[in-house]
């Protein structure tokens, strides 16, 4: 096993390149200096890595933009994670303090080498492309000689599993330079092996998480990509991390464990592209792995607001590892199902890099026969991860965190997400984590979703709260939600949200706070910071959000005693914001409704979407302490009763 702590390896020794051949081994092994030095680590031949690397031409400039926008941040020594741009005018410091451990481990995780390789695959000139193989082997320079310590965050096994493949991938994008600069291969192939065989120690005793899939995907590839048994030892046992991994962390619903959808697309694409490269090979992939995968692809699906992005649940951003439609684009080929492609070319530049051409044609063939954009969104229970869909008009949807956060994710218990007419109106605060105090507190809170707080009480830490009494009923039309949370409040007190929705005419949340003493609640609605919000007061308060023309919608109010409404609030201490992406922060909207006395308390609003007529809301129990809530709107009333497992839609106007 190589020492890790150890590599001090050569660059450039100024050497000619000697001819291939048995006498020039034999020169090599007797020319001075030579003695004690270990041969050159064995590759195997014609291993199938970014296969479409050869299809890739200067027709594909503007799906590489933002890679080649990428790569020239790197050249000029600027490096961007996380929402955060970092310059290093000279040597890269790999242990930097003051930022956080993920944007360490990306630094170190060599991610860039990719938009490198892509931009000198595009390049004009084959000087152009020699500049940037400089860029490449400079920065895998300042690497192996500033980063060298076994302790430090560059060997911690995330970024030990996303180098191995960055450094892989080195070796097919700038294969014809490294052929010819013989020292330097060398060099990068005894790095590489030196690596994969310190990330093979480390997943031992590696937790379960996605951390240890990335790892299985990179020993995997590293097992292919060299020859030998030790390779074929990193091969087996990076696919049984893979395989076994599948089973333990993926539900039954398609929906990673972790609940974090940003987790989830990460997975995703390391088993996609693991797919990918049995597929070039002809390789066999197991047919319960394959609709293992295929789960998860529909769960994306089914996640998804009709713009074609994720909710922004438990810090998600709508920049990911890879775009929601390239991942679906790659699925579609992989497995073969038309309802995930698009109407169009394949989309992005990875897509094509593991695909290839014949990739490229199967996606126009399955985009020609797919109906995704025709077919309406239903409803949804997706149980086992814990998140459910409530649709409403062509274009309108709810999507709805039904379970506890997970760890070191927001306070979102039966948060929600609401489009309508195809864009975000409603939305949580989005991606903060990488924000410094107290912005990150703030947009793991309570005060940053589209939930209830308890004032005077923190919620419990994530994954300390309990989510019970969960029920999903779909009948006489309606789409009914209920669940029961001990988190918000002390010891005794519960929090029981029921979400009612007729598809085409109204959504109704209702928030009951129960057990006994007192407490001043308060319930949040959230709106996208494109939206405007407007007040119609006729006889009660009444809000109208719009976004545009056809998204827009009205709030009604039951049991709220005050309706404030802000934004922007940076102190004593934020409210009101919106971050889409990491390091996006912007302003928005936030109505606040509270109540508060003895508890039981109840309070609740509806929804209605571009309805122009006076409507109201009444919440009640009855003498079995179910729910009714009647929603009139014009003359017409809607009455819904609510009870533990069912729900009735008991009058409608005629």
């Amino acid at each position: 096993m190589a020492e890790t702590g150890s590599i001090d390896l050569p660059w450039n020794t100024g050497r000619a390149a000697q001819p291939a051949g048995i006498p020039a081994r034999l020169r090599a092994a007797l020319s001075v200096g030579a003695w004690g030095r270990k041969p050159e680590p064995r590759v195997r031949f014609g291993q199938p890595f970014l296969i479409g690397l050869p299809a890739l031409g200067r027709q594909h400039l503007l799906a590489a933009r933002p890679l080649l926008e990428r790569a020239d941040d790197v050249r000029g020594r600027r490096f961007t994670f996380l929402g955060r741009t970092v310059g290093y005018p000279g040597r890269i410091d790999w242990e930097p303090r003051g930022l956080s451990e993920p944007w360490r481990i990306a630094l170190g995780s060599l991610d860039d080498i990719v938009p490198l390789g892509v931009s000198a695959a595009l390049a004009a000139t084959p000087e152009v492309r020699r500049s940037w193989y400089d860029v490449a082997i400079g920065l895998l320079r300042e690497w192996m000689t500033g980063a060298r310590r076994p302790s430090g965050i560059s060997w911690c096994l995330p970024a030990l599993a996303r180098r191995v493949p960055n450094l892989i991938y080195a070796q097919v994008l700038f294969a014809s330079e490294l052929r010819a600069d013989t020292a330097t291969r060398r060099t990068l192939l005894e790095s590489l092996y030196a690596q994969a065989t310190a990330l093979s120690a480390a997943v031992v005793n590696a937790p379960a998480d996605p951390w240890l899939i990335t790892a299985g995907r990179a020993l995997f590839m590293a097992g292919r990509f060299f020859d030998g048994l030790e390779a074929r030892g990193w091969l087996e046992r990076g696919a049984g991390i893979l395989w076994s991994q599948l089973r333990e962390q993926i539900h039954d619903d398609g929906g990673h464990r972790g609940r974090s959808v940003v987790w989830h697309t990460m997975v995703m694409a390391d088993y996609l592209e693991v797919f990918a490269i049995l597929r070039a090979s002809n390789d066999d992939i197991p047919v319960w792995g394959r609709k293992r995968v295929k789960g998860m692809a529909d769960f994306l699906a089914r996640l998804l607001h009709p713009d074609g992005d994720v909710p922004l649940f438990h810090a998600g951003a709508l920049e990911l590892a890879r775009p929601v439609r390239e991942l679906l684009a790659v699925a579609a080929v992989l497995l073969h199902e038309p309802a995930l492609a698009q109407p169009g070319e394949l989309p992005g530049v990875w897509p094509l890099l593991v695909l290839g051409e014949p990739g490229r044609r199967t996606y126009a063939s399955l985009a020609g026969q797919s109906l995704v954009h025709q077919t309406a969104v239903a409803p949804r229970a997706l149980r086992r991860t814990g998140y459910y869909v409530l649709p409403g008009a062509g274009g309108d949807v709810m999507l709805l965190d039904g379970d506890a956060p997970p760890p070191r994710g927001a306070h979102n218990v039966f948060g929600y997400d609401l489009s309508l007419a195809g864009v975000r109106l409603i939305e949580g605060g989005g991606a903060g984590s990488e924000e410094p105090q107290p912005w990150a507190d703030y947009f793991t809170s309570p005060r940053a979703h589209n939930v209830v707080a308890v004032r005077g009480f923190s919620s419990r830490p994530s994954g300390a709260s309990q989510v019970t009494d969960v029920r999903w009923v779909v009948r006489d039309g309606l789409v009914y939600f209920a669940g029961t949370h001990d988190g918000l409040a002390g010891p005794g007190i519960r929090h029981r949200r029921r979400v009612l929705c007729l598809p085409g005419c109204f959504w109704v949340v209702c928030d009951e706070l129960i057990g006994t003493g007192s407490a001043e609640l308060d319930s949040f609605i959230h709106l996208h910071p494109d939206a405007l919000l407007q007040a119609a007061c006729r006889g009660r308060t009444r809000l109208v959000a719009v976004r545009s023309a056809e998204a827009w919608a009205q709030l009604v109010f039951a049991g709220v005693r005050r309706v404030e409404v802000s934004g922007g609030i940076e102190k004593p201490e934020p409210h009101g914001w919106h971050a889409a992406r990491h390091g996006e922060r912007r302003a928005a909207h936030v109505v606040s409704l509270g109540v508060g006395g003895e508890l039981p308390l109840l309070l609740g609003y509806a929804i209605l979407p571009r309805t122009e007529a006076p409507a109201a809301l009444s919440l009640s129990h009855d003498a079995l302490h179910h729910l009714r809530a009647t929603v009139r709107i014009d003359d017409g009333e809607y009455v819904v009763g609510m009870g533990e497992d069912d729900v009735e839609l008991i009058s409608r106007p005629a």
